[in-house]
């Protein structure tokens, strides 16, 4: 371990020199100390270029009519790059995966990091037959919302796997929660406002499992430049539990985006075939599914969570210094 404590501010060179596409330093150092770094590592990590910035660039902010135009892209796990399908989940915030065994979920997903374990276990079995547990596992329509919203890190990448799914019904929907979220801040800033500046409790009471989970966050979450990073959506968890001077305007905002984020316009809608795997950044993404009829065929999916910050630090050393990346499947 170098320890630059016990060094000279600014380090002083004795000689700098190119050779082999490398760049070699020797210091004025005691004991004596050289530094050689390839040419191509100081491009990649130029101070002028940041992996943020990086990604902030690569993002795509979509609605309805711009998937339909653009053909968003289904990828096969037997064939497709892991490169292919992680772009589209940086770009767009979700991406469905097709052909996947049940028998390899649970490999695949572990190849991308560890799986978050919860109350109900890692990879959680979604059907109507839990349907007095979760709402999830009803046959209602489920409006667009994000999950984990009681958790104080939200930042994950949820996975819908379709097992079976035959009935007449339930159409998976997607939301960009970024796109929705610029066009409320255009439209109602102080609206916006309100929801970005306000915190408010998003709970759930598990008795079975003897937690009460009830942290604050924002519905809209602004970074230090004022950019939107984060929605929280969930009518199920939010408790807005405010001083009475403030409640008639928090619940107009609310009311307001959430007219927003149900507008058909910016939903996109598709049916998961059994094999497909639906992954989205849950901070960004806001999933739900139209009603369907339970008695008319089967429907099962599997469920869980695995950190983005996993997921994209997956993506970066497999771009940094895996070179057959754009070539390697997602096993």
């Amino acid at each position: 371990m170098n320890d630059i404590s016990k060094h000279k501010a600014p380090p002083q060179p004795l000689s700098i020199q190119i050779q082999d596409n490398n760049l070699i330093i020797d210091w004025d150092e005691n004991p004596p100390h050289r530094s050689i770094f390839p040419i191509s590592w100081l491009l990649n990590n130029t101070y002028d270029v940041h992996n943020a910035e990086e990604i902030e660039k690569q993002v795509i902010l979509w609605n309805k009519a711009w998937l339909e135009t653009n053909s968003m892209q289904k990828y096969d796990l037997q064939s497709c790059s892991r490169e292919s399908w992680m772009n589209q989940l940086l770009q767009l915030g979700f991406v469905v995966i097709r052909n996947i065994p049940l028998e390899e979920l649970e490999s695949f997903l572990v190849s991308l990091g560890p799986i978050r374990n919860t109350e109900y276990g890692t990879i959680i079995t979604q059907n109507t037959s839990l349907a007095e547990r979760d709402i999830a596992a009803t046959s209602n329509a489920l409006t667009p919302h994000t999950d984990l919203t009681f958790w104080c890190n939200h930042k994950v990448t949820e996975f819908l796997y379709s097992v079976t799914n035959d009935t007449i019904g339930g159409e998976s929907l997607v939301v960009d929660g970024f796109y929705v979220a610029r066009d409320f801040r255009e439209d109602h800033p102080n609206d916006f406002r309100i929801l970005a500046e306000t915190p408010v409790p998003f709970c759930r009471v598990e008795p079975e499992y003897q937690y009460s989970f009830r942290p604050k966050n924002y519905i809209i979450e602004l970074d230090r430049e004022d950019e939107i990073v984060a929605v929280r959506f969930s009518h199920k968890n939010c408790t807005p539990i405010l001083p009475a001077e403030q409640i008639e305007a928090f619940y107009q905002a609310y009311i307001t985006f959430s007219h927003y984020l149900k507008n058909p316009d910016y939903q996109y809608r598709f049916r998961l075939e059994p094999g497909d795997c639906l992954l989205m950044q849950n901070f960004r993404i806001l999933h739900g599914r139209t009603a369907f009829e339970a008695t008319s065929g089967s429907r099962e999916f599997r469920v869980g969570y695995i950190e983005w910050d996993y997921v994209l630090g997956r993506y970066f050393y497999q771009r940094e210094f895996n070179e057959n990346f754009s070539h390697n499947n997602s096993m």
